[in-house]
């Protein structure tokens, strides 16, 4: 059914001619002399153009504009980490990366100047919170003080109350009226 033998070059194209012995090596050959070149009628002129197609065109222009958003996603990733994002996908091209120059060196007495008035503002601020606890403790102190001194005041006003109540003559009781009783006749 299937046969291991390949069909020969000459039966499958049979338009072109391949002698074995002149065959360039790249598999090219050459035309029959006896057959001419038939054309399909249509003369190429009428639709050659010297524009690219607008597939060509369209891919070209996608193309481009994918190149332009990658690149200004890039440099917004860039801005946006600030390198960091270089340092830890590639420590190799860490030498890209600009370096900040060192700052000035700054001695012990310039350290203590500045740091003077800090020190001076904490001093105050700690003193202010003292003079709050006290005046705090001071507030808490007299506000007892007027509760006992209000709790005294209700019992002297109870006591005054009692005293006022004992001293009151008491009151006279109304003479109450009995109806007499009906005289019972004798019982014989």
């Amino acid at each position: 059914m299937f046969s291991t033998e390949s069909p020969r070059l000459n039966d499958v194209l049979p338009e072109l001619d391949f002698d074995g012995e002149h065959a360039p090596s790249n598999g090219g050959g050459r035309l029959k002399p006896g057959r001419p070149y038939r054309s399909s009628g249509f003369k190429n002129a009428q639709f050659r153009n010297d524009r690219p197609s607008t597939g060509r065109l369209t891919r070209s222009l996608v193309r481009f504009f994918v190149a332009i958003f990658i690149g200004v996603g890039a440099t917004l990733a860039w801005q946006y980490y600030g390198g960091e994002m270089v340092r830890v996908w590639a420590p190799s091209l860490d030498w890209l990366l600009p370096t900040s120059p060192p700052g000035p060196a700054v001695t012990a007495t310039e350290l203590q100047q500045q740091l003077k008035p800090m020190a001076i503002d904490l001093a105050l601020v700690r003193r202010t919170e003292e003079q709050l606890a006290t005046n705090q403790d001071q507030l808490a102190r007299k506000q007892d003080q007027m509760a006992q001194t209000m709790s005294a005041l209700q019992a002297a006003q109870q006591e005054f109350t009692q005293q006022i109540l004992a001293l009151a003559p008491p009151p006279t009781p109304k003479p109450v009226h009995v109806p007499p009783k009906p005289a019972q006749a004798p019982a014989q």
